[in-house]
């Protein structure tokens, strides 16, 4: 287990990365706490702490990697959800021992529970076996990498998902129609709230972050789906970082990083404004090949509040502001932050930090 601990003080809690954003709201979210560790290798050790604990506080320490299926394909759409889910209970972290930790061929679900952490985990984003066809749609795939559902006070950070070993250039053709076997890598919805996603790398994928599910769904969601994303790193992604409805979505320090010319993961757009949304931007930094129009960045989809600060295109100050959104979005988040301007040194500190890697959170002592 690597750990960094920036001193050597008896409780080994200075030092450490600790949560900012609608995640720190509130009784701010702990996790697993200072509760029992238990060291997890194989997904049954990880069903069956969750079983046994229930939601008592736990940490779950996963070493090397995770392989959801056991090595047994799935079979069909029924046998990849009755094997394939992985569901979190409250007061848990999930957390990676070092580098090399990973979740693959599973979908970690955190529903309808509250106070959880995610951390320094690689997570490949789940190949649906079984997508169904939908007409005039084509076939669409079920599984995110993470799901965040009808649950409050969530961090997810230092994680990377990406499509790792099957990259979308691997789909096929069937019946006239490409066969898309990924869905998201992160969705929140059906009233979650309070969530932070921090110092992650989103890597290899298409459509990456969805948070609101359906226009339709207003009486769940309004008031709901408060997020803030900070230091993250977008890179090689085509779409939705993120997709938005009816959320409160606060970004800020991002590094979005593509190509529109990508062979395999051609941008497309990075804020999707849906519908009721409102989306505030702070000094992130876009850098995009082949991009020179600056409201490209953004995309409407029934929506209409948005504003920007000192964010910038390939090194330039810009102005999403220009775009056609209303930048009148009311009053700035209740908690406190720092918003760095985009030097190349932040942008390259963002870069480094960003995705599975090191240990940053409190952990009990061995």
């Amino acid at each position: 287990m690597t750990i960094d601990r920036n001193d050597s003080d008896a409780h080994g809690r200075a030092g450490f990365r600790q949560v900012v954003g609608w995640a720190a709201q509130g009784n701010g979210t702990t996790g697993g706490g200072s509760g029992r560790l238990f060291i997890v290798d194989t997904v049954a050790q990880l069903r069956e702490v969750l079983r046994s604990m229930g939601d008592a506080p736990k940490i779950l320490m996963v070493r090397g990697t995770i392989d959801v299926s056991e090595g047994r394909p799935y079979a069909n759409r029924a046998d990849q959800s009755a094997r394939g889910t992985v569901r979190l209970t409250s007061n848990t972290t999930l957390v990676g021992g070092g580098p090399n930790a990973k979740i693959i061929e599973g979908a970690l679900f955190v529903q309808d529970v509250h106070n959880v952490i995610v951390h320094n985990l690689f997570i490949e984003n789940p190949v649906d076996v079984d997508p169904q066809f939908e007409d005039g749609d084509g076939w669409n795939a079920e599984w995110d990498g993470l799901s965040i559902v009808g649950s409050h006070h969530v961090w997810v950070d230092q994680v990377t998902f990406s499509d790792g070993r099957f990259t979308i250039d691997q789909y096929k053709e069937v019946n006239g129609w490409k066969f898309v076997q990924h869905d998201g890598a992160l969705d929140i919805k059906r009233g979650a709230d309070y969530v932070t996603v921090s110092h992650c790398r989103f890597e290899l994928h298409d459509k990456t972050i969805l948070i609101g599910h359906s226009d339709s769904n207003g009486p769940q969601d309004r008031g709901t789906l408060r997020v803030t994303f900070l230091n993250n790193h977008f890179t090689r992604v085509m779409q939705r970082t993120p997709r938005v409805r009816f959320g409160n979505v606060h970004l800020f320090n991002n590094v979005f990083e593509h190509d529109r010319n990508d062979g395999i993961y051609p941008y497309q757009y990075s804020y999707g404004i849906g519908v009721e949304s409102t989306t505030r931007s702070e000094r992130n930094a876009f850098l995009v090949g082949g991009l020179s129009t600056p409201c490209s960045v953004t995309r409407a989809y029934g929506g209409s509040l948005m504003r920007d600060t000192g964010s910038t295109l390939n090194h330039a100050a810009v102005d999403l502001n220009s775009c056609g959104f209303n930048p009148h979005i009311g009053t700035p988040p209740p908690y406190p932050y720092v918003a760095r301007e985009m030097s190349p040194a932040v942008v390259e500190q963002i870069r480094r930090e960003a995705g599975v890697g090191v240990v940053r959170i409190p952990l009990p002592r061995d």
